[in-house]
């Protein structure tokens, strides 16, 4: 009889182990295909979300290319003696410094149509969007950037000129071959804080329905209900790090390739 209970106990006991181990592998299976369920999710939707990068990049340069270059105007006016032309520069400097980068994208996207019509009788309401954003960030930035170049500028010291202009340099001579270049020694970390804000601001395109990679996730969030809307906006935010990262590395050497050109009367002596 003791015999008998102890094999039915045997028995009873394998077919516990051999009921669990069935069922732990079945669930170590399970969550092994969720996982690589989960990771081809991700990819795919890194996927989507790529095809807005483009967008994103080619905003950001065009937009970065116009707005540096009114900077410089804007800075060659606010450093002009005549206040007819600095002082209207500076108010509109305090302006745009002061209202929100999204409000001033309303203030184009519904007010620049309505001044084209009526004072040169076009109606450009139906213009990509893009156009709109391109205009607000570069005027933002033109005025913006300003404020670092006029500083930069005026950091040079008198004798470089009085030098450039003891050497015969006319006064456009000296600003290109002897200001110019030093001023940008100076500004260089400050002007790629402001390409790298310029990423980040670049998020808020898609309150006007572009397709940048913002907008791509927000599209993918309103069109597919079984999106995580955190996942989503953590891949996009993956994606911005990347690109921060990267524009963020050429910057630094930039930096480093004029740091080795720049003038240091202090440690070397050298004039040039």
């Amino acid at each position: 009889m003791v015999l008998w209970q102890s094999y039915l106990k045997n028995i009873s006991v394998k077919m516990y182990l051999t009921t669990r181990l069935r069922k732990n592998k079945f669930l170590i299976l399970r969550k092994w295909v969720s996982v690589i369920h989960n990771f081809a999710y991700i990819i795919g939707l890194f996927r989507q979300l790529l095809t807005g990068v483009p967008i994103t990049l080619m905003f950001i340069l065009i937009s970065w290319i116009i707005g540096f270059a009114l900077s410089g105007i804007i800075t060659l006016g606010r450093l002009s003696p005549k206040k007819y032309f600095s002082f209207p520069l500076n108010t509109l400097v305090s302006f745009v410094r002061s209202v929100p980068i999204v409000l001033q994208l309303f203030l184009v996207y519904y007010g620049f149509p309505v001044l084209v019509e009526k004072f040169i009788g076009v109606n450009i309401n139906n213009i990509n969007k893009m156009v709109f954003c391109v205009i607000t960030f570069s005027i933002y930035y033109g005025f913006y950037l300003s404020e670092i170049l006029r500083p930069a500028y005026l950091s040079v010291k008198q004798e470089q000129r009085d030098a450039a202009f003891g050497l015969g340099y006319t006064k456009s001579q000296a600003n290109i071959h002897v200001i110019i270049p030093q001023m940008f020694s100076v500004a260089i970390p400050s002007l790629g804080n402001e390409v790298i804000n310029l990423i980040h601001q670049s998020s808020i395109l898609f309150v006007l329905g572009t397709v940048d990679l913002m907008g791509q996730a927000d599209m993918i969030i309103t069109t597919d209900y079984t999106a995580s809307p955190l996942l989503t906006y953590f891949c996009a935010g993956m994606i911005y790090w990347v690109i921060t990262i990267i524009v963020s590395i050429i910057i630094r050497l930039l930096e480093f390739r004029i740091d080795r050109y720049q003038v240091d009367d202090v440690k070397g002596g050298r004039t040039i």
